[in-house]
Formats: structure tokens, sequence, C-alpha cells
């Protein structure tokens, strides 16, 4: 089954590679324009150049760690979150009832409306961010797992009455495990909501961050500041994303999931 998708899988990751370097390609050419000047667009050579002095400076190294942490942080308890009341709403509706239109209200709002107030209540550190990111992590989850519990075979039901086990070993056992492969198609959704998540709470109010240098920096006119921020919060997502999409052809893999 793996050896007729290792060739496509071979052309996408070349496709993508010549795409990404005529794209640079372009993007340099444009750059060297006479009609277009360096604080509209500057070119790659001048942004590698000016990350290599960030970074030896010490003070890019010390946004993005910021930026990572918030987000690896934020995603983990969402997930956690998610997976949790997943569980709980599949087995007590009447909780399901009562709290999804609360959740739902909280999902359709604005973030950059709610970040303002997640600010005010937790400050301007790091939990403010966390908890903004967790708030737009667990969601995504949440629904991908419910859907896919509900689908659970009845046999399962009654394997676990069977085995006389408790609620938390049967989610554990058997609810968890058949439930992975759409609690990661949901965090796939997350990971990328995560880093603008993260980006609106350093806007709103931070003191580190990728999302607070770049606001610095539009602050101060310094267009290749705000490239290189951009750049790095792409790669963030990028690498995240392809992390978690890595895992869950592993796992449809290993189970022969289609």
């Amino acid at each position: 089954m793996s050896s007729p998708t290792a060739p496509a899988r071979g052309t996408a990751l070349l496709a993508g590679l010549v795409s990404l370097a005529v794209g640079i390609a372009a993007w340099w050419t444009a750059a060297s324009l006479p009609v277009v000047p360096d604080y509209v667009l500057p070119s790659p050579g001048e942004l590698v150049s000016r990350a290599v002095t960030l970074f030896r400076g010490g003070g890019l190294g010390v946004h993005l760690a910021q930026t990572l942490a918030e987000v690896l942080q934020g995603v983990l308890i969402g997930t956690v979150a998610g997976v949790l009341l997943a569980v709980l709403f599949v087995r007590l509706r009447w909780l399901e009832k009562l709290l999804m239109p609360v959740i739902v209200v909280v999902q359709v709002t604005p973030k950059i409306s709610i970040a303002p107030l997640i600010v005010l209540w937790l400050g301007l550190g790091i939990g403010s961010k966390i908890t903004l990111i967790a708030l737009v992590t667990f969601y995504p989850i949440l629904v991908n797992v419910v859907a896919k519990l509900r689908g659970m075979p009845t046999a399962f039901d009654d394997l676990s009455v069977v085995l006389g086990m408790s609620g938390a070993r049967r989610a554990r056992v058997l609810q968890l495990p058949f439930a992975l492969p759409a609690l990661l198609a949901g965090l796939r959704v997350g990971v990328l909501q995560a880093v603008t998540a993260a980006v609106i709470g350093e806007f709103i109010g931070a003191q580190a961050g990728l999302g607070y240098l770049e606001k610095q920096a539009q602050d101060n006119d310094d267009i290749q500041v705000v490239f290189i921020t951009l750049i790095l919060l792409c790669l963030i997502g990028w690498v995240l994303y392809a992390v978690v999409d890595l895992v869950e052809r592993q796992v449809k893999a290993r189970f022969d999931i289609g």
C-alpha cells in the first residue's frame, strides 16, 4: 500500500520545492527593479542578512522562543480540554446541551475582540496568550472527536460492559484510540489557528514574541523586521501543520484507515 504513494509524495515535494524556488526568484527579481524601493520590498538576501544579525544579537531568538512556547503550551492545553469535553459530551448529553451554546458563542466571536478582555484579566504575560491559543485550538478537536465517538460501533460498548470497564478506563482503552484520527484531523486545523491567535494576543498586549516584535517594527517603519517576523510565523505554522499531518498519515497507515 505504501509503494504507490511514495512516488506521488516525492513528486509533490519536488513540485513544492520548485514552486518555492520560483517564488523566491520572482521576489528577488521584483526587489531588484529600480522602480521598487527597499522600504517597500526588501530582497531575500537583505532579509537573511538582517535576520542573522538579529539572531546573533539575541533579540530575535528570544521573541521566537516566546511565541513557540505560547503556541505549544496553548495547543497542548486546548487538545486536552477538547478531548476531555468530547468524552463528557458523548457520555452526558445534558452537559453538551448546557455548554455547547456558550462554546459556539465564544467561537463565533472574533478573537481580536476577545483578546483585549483576556489581556485585561490575565495581564501582558504569557498566560493571556496561552489562554487565547487554547481557546481557538480546542474547538475543532472537540467537534471532530465528538463526531467520531458518536460513530463508534456498539460492539465497543458491549465489550466494555463485558469487561466491566470503568468510564475512565473505557475512555483510555477504547474511545481515545478509536478517535485518534479525528483528533489529529482537528489538530491540523487547530495548530494553524494557534499561530494566528498568538499573533493577535501579542499585538494587543505583550512584552515579547514575534507578534510583539512585528508590531514594534510596524511602529518604527522597519519593513525588514516586519517581513522577517512574518516569514518566521509562516514557518512555525507550516512546521506544526506538517508534523501533525505526518503523525496523522502514520496513524492511518498503522491502523489501515482510509
